[in-house]
């Protein structure tokens, strides 16, 4: 007979290892002060910016109005006038100097004032206030020029109590906010800053708002649906398998979410609806490598009531992770090989879920494999996996008595 890879011979070094990353999270949660908790779940104001010089000041006083776009190096120009539209498009990577693009835009109409010319026309930077609507009134357009100001600067000129960190090439600003404060209040005294400091010579890329009532009731929400999720399984696994099944397998979901959590806490990733999102995803994606284990075991003890062996239920369980380890390996590879590159390339909300999925996935794989049928093996010594013995041994105690 093969001797199966002894998955339960290194069970107290698995325990061990979880034991040592969800301490760790622990720490670090005190040492930090808590989560670094998003604008989902901490209510307050965040702006998004960037510093970058004017490098074109623009104005139409003709007829109709003129109407700017911008999609990546495409500026497009509309001119509106009564009952037709005339369009034209201006590739900003074929201008060589700013003087060039400022008087093609004169070909337009459009009053144009350059400033540096040593800016690039295609590191033109559009903001929330695009499509740029031209009249009478001058408007800046500004023109990426590389670290404008640090953020040793920024703290200083918002002051402590603003938190501030650096996104691509601009900025985050937020303020945790009250119930008496507006987002007109705190969203006029952030850009009163910096018209103070930089005049125009910023970007706003745009703003999120969440009040204090807003952010508790979504977190309580999230928790509920965690919870919900969990019962909902420990139901399910209990009709499909044993209680002993259950049990394992929802305690080594709450391990998977114990150390995501660490790994969160650890690396101060921000905490909002995307990390619930990737909590569950994880929850679903881990709760099915350890079914296909489970079921793998259940049939090798059918096999065997079959073939009338009584192997050991250690054997049983190693045997089956060993027979399942191929498929679970290949599986969470080449949800890897996906998600790797949105947790490097991508940006924003999704390059966050991809970073919680690439830990969640080797969470889930390593539980999988390790401590959820460590956990079963544990739990048959109290409730046998195996209902046919359940059932001798209870008539045999009944004889005895």
């Amino acid at each position: 007979m093969r001797r199966p890879f002894e998955i339960l011979r290194y069970r107290w070094w698995a325990f061990s290892l979880s034991i040592l990353i969800i301490v760790l999270g622990i720490v670090f949660y005190f040492v930090f002060g808590g989560f670094n908790t998003g604008l989902d779940f901490g209510s307050g104001y965040s702006l998004r910016f960037e510093l970058d010089p004017v490098g074109l000041e623009l104005s139409y006083s003709g007829p109709g109005e003129v109407v700017l776009s911008k999609s990546g190096t495409l500026l497009t120009v509309q001119k509106r006038l009564s009952g037709t539209i005339e369009r034209s498009e201006l590739r900003l990577d074929s201008y060589s100097d700013m003087e060039s693009l400022a008087k093609r835009l004169e070909d337009d109409g459009i009053d144009v004032i350059s400033y540096d010319s040593a800016l690039k026309p295609s590191d033109m930077v559009s903001g929330y206030n695009w499509p740029l609507t031209l009249s009478s009134e001058i408007k800046s357009i500004n023109f990426f020029s590389g670290d404008y100001a640090s953020i040793d600067d920024l703290r200083d000129i918002f002051g402590s109590s603003v938190q501030i960190q650096k996104l691509g090439r601009g900025y985050q600003v937020r303020s945790i906010v009250d119930d008496s404060t507006s987002q007109d209040a705190i969203q006029n005294e952030f850009l009163s800053i910096l018209r103070e400091n930089f005049g125009s010579s910023f970007v706003v890329l745009g703003s999120d708002f969440v009040g204090p009532r807003f952010s508790y009731s979504l977190f309580r929400s999230s928790i509920y649906a965690i919870a919900i999720a969990i019962v909902l399984i420990l139901i399910y696994i209990s009709v499909r398998f044993r209680p002993s099944y259950a049990i394992s397998s929802v305690i080594a979901l709450f391990h998977d979410v114990l150390c995501m959590l660490s790994f969160i806490v650890v690396l101060r990733l921000e905490v909002n609806a995307t990390t619930i999102a990737a909590i569950l995803t994880i929850i679903g994606y881990s709760l099915n490598n350890t079914i296909v284990i489970f079921d793998r075991i259940r049939d090798t003890i059918k096999e065997q009531k079959d073939k009338r062996k009584k192997d050991s239920v250690d054997w049983i369980i190693n045997d089956s992770v060993r027979r399942s380890f191929t498929r679970t390996l290949i599986t969470t590879i080449t949800t890897l090989v996906a998600i790797i590159p949105l947790s490097i390339f991508a940006t924003g909300e999704i390059r966050l879920f991809a970073i919680n999925l690439l830990w969640g996935l080797i969470i889930g794989a390593y539980s999988s494999n390790f401590i959820a049928p460590a956990l079963l093996y544990l739990f048959n010594k109290v409730m046998p996996i195996d209902k046919f013995k359940e059932k001798k041994e209870e008539k045999d105690l009944l004889m005895e008595s």
